[in-house]
C-alpha cells in the first residue's frame, strides 16, 4: 500500500504529533508498504509565525525507510494575520474561523497540488488546527482518494479548536481517528455523521521496561538510593501546568523531604519563565530542568522516576501516560481533558482537580509515603499499556482502517 502522510512537522521536530506519525510511517514502512511524509522545514511550530526560527532544509531525505519531502513556508506579517484573525473572531465576521487558519499556519506555497500529484492510496493528515489539513482533504477528494484525519483535537482551547470549518472537514473526511474517548465523544456532538474511530498513541512497551537504564540515568544525575523523583515530562509550555507542579513542591517537601522534581521535554521560548518560577523556591537545588533531551533517553528518563505527573487539560489523548505505564509508573493526572478519560482512579493512577496545587500536593505525599501503592498502580498501568497501546496492538488497528477504505468498505 502507499501511504502518505502530511503534517505541519516531522523528525527531528519534537511533539507528540510528529512522534505519532514517524512511529506509524516507520512502522508501516518495515511492514512492506510506501511510505512517504509532507512536511514542513519547521524545527520548531513557532516558525509558522515567527521568522526568525531555524529552518531545516528544503527537500527530500530518506529517514528510516520513509521519504520524507519538506516544503517552505509563509511566515511574515504575522502581526496583521493574528490581529485580523481576533478582529474577526471577536466581532463574529463570517469566515473569522479562516482568518484564525492563516494565522495559525503552516502557509505552504504548492502544498495542494503536490499532494494532488502524489501517487497514493490513501492519505493520512495530522493535526488540527493546522490549514495544511484542508489541502490534504481538498487534495484527496479531488484524486479520488481516501483521506484519514487525525487531528489531535484539544476541545478546552477554544480559540485554537472551536472551528466550523473544522467540524465541516471532519464530517467530509472518509476517517477521523480520535486518540481517546473524550476527543470522540467532543466531536460527535458536532459533527454529526462523521466517521469517527478511536484508536490510541502507540508506545514500544518493551523498551520502557528498562529499570537499568534508570538506574543509570539516577547515577549520572547524582541523586541518591532513596531521593523520590517526581517528573513532569513533555513540553516546555505554559498549558503543562509545570507552574502548579512547582506551587506544590514546598508543601510535599514539607512532608516528603528526600523528595526531587525533573522537569524534562522540548524547550520553548517559556522556558526562562519557568526557570525563575523554580529559582524562588526553597530547595530549588533539588529541581532538575532537563529540557531538548535525546529521544534514545526517554525510556531511562521514564524508569528513573518513582511518579509521572501529567497536569494538562489541551489534550486529546496525552502520551506520556501510556509511557509511564510502559515503564511500570503510577501517573498523577488531572480531573480534566482527556486524562480522565484514559486513567482508572486509584486503578491505575491517580486524578486531581485540574489547577489545585493543595490537591497535587496531596496526591503525591500520599504516593510518596506507600511504595506499595506505587508498585500496585505502575503494575496495573504496564498491563494496561501492553494490553491496549504496544505497537503491536496499534498499527494493525490503523492498517486494517487504512485498507478498509482503500477496498471501499470503510466509508
Amino acid at each position: 500500500m502507499r501511504v502518505l502522510f502530511v503534517t505541519h512537522a516531522y523528525h527531528p521536530s519534537k511533539g507528540g504529533v510528529q512522534w505519532l506519525m514517524q512511529s506509524l510511517a516507520e512502522r508501516l514502512s518495515a511492514q512492506g508498504d510506501a511510505v512517504t511524509v509532507f512536511t514542513t522545514v519547521a524545527h520548531r511550530c513557532e516558525l509558522f509565525i515567527d521568522a526568525r526560527q531555524p529552518r531545516l532544509p528544503v527537500g527530500e531525505v530518506m529517514l528510516n525507510g520513509v521519504r520524507v519531502r519538506r516544503f517552505d513556508v509563509f511566515n511574515r506579517l504575522t502581526w496583521l494575520r493574528l490581529n485580523a484573525a481576533r478582529v474577526a473572531h471577536k466581532l463574529r465576521l463570517p469566515g473569522q474561523d479562516w482568518m484564525r487558519g492563516l494565522y495559525f499556519g503552516p502557509i505552504v506555497p504548492g502544498l495542494r497540488r503536490a499532494i494532488l500529484e502524489q501517487p497514493a492510496d490513501v492519505i493520512v493528515a495530522a493535526s488540527f488546527p493546522m490549514i495544511h489539513m484542508y489541502d490534504a482533504l481538498a487534495a484527496g477528494c479531488a484524486g479520488g482518494r481516501p483521506v484519514v484525519l487525525v487531528g489531535t483535537v484539544h476541545p478546552a482551547d477554544r480559540w485554537s479548536y472551536d472551528l466550523p470549518r473544522m467540524y465541516r472537514a471532519i464530517r467530509q473526511a472518509h476517517a477521523y481517528i480520535a486518540l481517546s474517548d473524550y476527543e470522540r465523544d467532543y466531536l460527535a456532538a458536532r459533527c454529526p455523521g462523521a466517521r469517527l474511530h478511536v484508536i490510541g498513541g502507540g508506545v514500544d512497551a518493551a523498551a520502557f521496561a528498562a529499570p537499568e537504564a534508570g538506574r543509570a540515568f539516577r547515577l549520572r544525575q547524582g541523586w541518591a538510593d532513596d531521593d523520590l523523583v517526581i517528573a513532569m515530562i513533555g513540553r516546555m509550555t505554559a498549558y503543562k501546568r509545570a507552574d502548579v507542579m512547582v506551587a506544590a513542591m514546598p508543601a510535599i517537601w514539607e512532608a516528603l523531604p528526600q523528595a526531587r522534581l525533573l522537569l524534562a521535554g522540548a524547550g520553548t521560548g517559556e522556558l526562562a519563565a519557568l526557570e525563575r518560577r523554580v529559582q524562588a523556591l526553597p530547595h530549588s537545588q533539588r529541581v532538575t530542568i532537563l529540557p531538548d533531551f535525546d529521544e534514545r533517553d526517554k525510556p531511562a528518563i521514564f524508569c528513573a522516576a518513582d511518579m509521572i505527573v501529567h497536569l494538562s487539560e489541551r489534550e486529546s489523548f496525552g502520551m506520556v501516560i501510556v509511557e509511564a505505564w510502559a515503564a511500570g509508573k503510577p501517573v498523577i493526572g488531572s480531573r480534566a481533558g482527556a486524562s480522565a478519560s484514559v486513567i482508572g482512579d486509584g486503578e491505575d493512577g491517580l486524578l486531581v482537580q485540574y489547577g489545585d496545587a493543595a490537591a497535587l500536593a496531596r496526591a503525591v505525599i500520599a504516593l510518596g509515603n506507600s511504595a506499595t501503592m506505587r508498585q500496585a498502580l505502575g503494575r496495573a498501568g504496564q498491563a494496561k499499556a501492553r494490553r491496549l497501546y504496544d505497537w503491536q496492538v496499534v498499527v494493525p488497528r490503523y492498517r486494517a482502517l487504512f485498507n478498509a477504505l482503500v477496498e471501499g468498505k470503510g466509508a
